[in-house]
């Protein structure tokens, strides 16, 4: 491809990117819009969350190996495509067991559509622009936290949830068009199979490494799934600046990011203990200061500043672990940080809805803490392992020479 062409080519697929990451979170925003709607608890709403996730981290594996041997740009347009559709017929939904299954389906679809896009990335840019690519399309999903959520909120609030999830599906033909114009044709398909996929997990360090963005992506969703009820009946915000409270968390969330680079540089091990530690405190604080507004709102946005923090580290340490232990398998290595980080999301926002149904909105960041130390303790551990590699390898070396 010709560089303009690679440059169209990048901007089509980060717009794609952006319009799925909308498409999984703006229903944030609209939980409480969603659960009168449907006439269902404020908790049963929050499932919405924890099951597309679920569905994002179970699911893409197995809908990529089930559809792995038709051509890789047939089958992007054409999940991207149902995307789109599945995501405007969720406003036909009449009922909550309708709701979730086509959250189910979107989920697996947007999974799809980003893993093959990243690959297909891979395969057509040149070499010295691969890397800026990939990062420019994840890059959509943080975009569609700062804007995507917040402007979404604030249409569904204005006109109803249901007008939010039609204007993303339109939005999101304006990218479609770009890839028809720009992907080019290809045969190239994907025929691993699960077993060869998974081989991965026989190594211990690996299974250890995948539940650190588990344990703390889901340390933050516990509070960001009830983000909105969390600012309205607890800490006193009107409806009206809601949309701007998300817009300011999402501003912060893209700081994260540049925060995490710094974390992967060096032994990133040691730094993410660090910032599980400060995930940890920061969550203490906003539990007891949720009654004053303004210092809340400020510990709120420091939560966003570590939201991400822990990706491009482990994300990397996955990889190097992976080429280590079964070199084969270093492809689908790239895949087990999006998995785990849904899975997080799922099984943060699920504890978070037991929280609200038995407890309280209030005491979701106690919850949130739990799970910051946990990946602090899984951190560590990771970290111990590494060590008593690093001197088998160093005693091995002393002994062959």
């Amino acid at each position: 491809m010709t560089r303009t062409r690679e440059t169209l080519f990048i901007i089509a697929f980060t717009f794609a990117a952006f319009v799925l990451g909308t498409t999984e979170y703006v229903i944030v925003g609209l939980l409480k819009d969603i659960s009168m709607s449907l006439s269902i608890s404020l908790a049963a709403a929050g499932v919405l969350v924890s099951s597309f996730a679920i569905a994002y981290a179970v699911g893409t594996p197995f809908a990529v190996t089930l559809l792995g041997r038709i051509p890789r740009h047939v089958t992007i347009f054409g999940a991207y495509t149902a995307v789109l559709l599945f995501n405007f017929l969720t406003i036909f939904a009449a009922s909550y067991p309708v709701m979730l299954c086509i959250r189910i389906i979107t989920a697996m679809l947007c999974g799809l559509t980003l893993s093959l896009a990243i690959a297909a990335t891979s395969e057509h840019m040149s070499p010295s622009r691969r890397a800026g690519a990939v990062a420019w399309i994840i890059g959509g999903f943080s975009i569609a936290n700062v804007l995507g959520v917040p402007v979404g909120t604030q249409i569904g609030q204005m006109a109803g949830w249901e007008t939010a999830f039609t204007v993303t599906s339109l939005v999101g033909i304006i990218p479609l068009v770009l890839m028809l114009a720009v992907m080019p044709k290809s045969n190239t398909i994907s025929v691993s199979s699960m077993k060869d996929q998974f081989a991965l997990f026989k190594n211990k360090r690996i299974r250890l490494a995948f539940f650190i963005p588990v344990l703390g992506v889901g340390s933050v969703f516990i509070v960001y799934t009830y983000i909105t009820p969390l600012l309205e009946n607890v800490m006193g915000i009107s409806q009206q600046w809601i949309s701007t409270v998300l817009l300011a968390y999402g501003v912060f969330t893209i700081l994260s990011n540049w925060l995490g680079a710094k974390v992967a540089q060096g032994n990133s091990r040691v730094k993410l203990k660090v910032i599980f530690i400060i995930q940890a405190t920061i969550m203490v604080i906003l539990a007891l200061t949720l009654s004053l507004t303004w210092i809340a709102l400020i510990t709120l946005m420091l939560v966003a500043c570590f939201s991400f923090a822990l990706s491009t580290a482990v994300q990397l340490y996955l990889i190097d672990l992976a080429d280590e232990s079964s070199p084969g398998s270093k492809d689908f290595a790239s895949t087990l940080m999006p998995v785990a980080s849904n899975l997080g999301i799922a099984l943060g926002s699920l504890l978070g809805s037991v929280v609200v149904d038995r407890i309280g909105l209030q005491y979701l960041p106690w919850a949130a803490v739990a799970f910051a130390i946990g990946a602090f303790a899984v951190t560590s551990r990771c970290h111990q392992l590494d060590q008593e590699q690093l001197d088998l390898t160093l005693l091995a070396s002393a002994k062959a020479s």
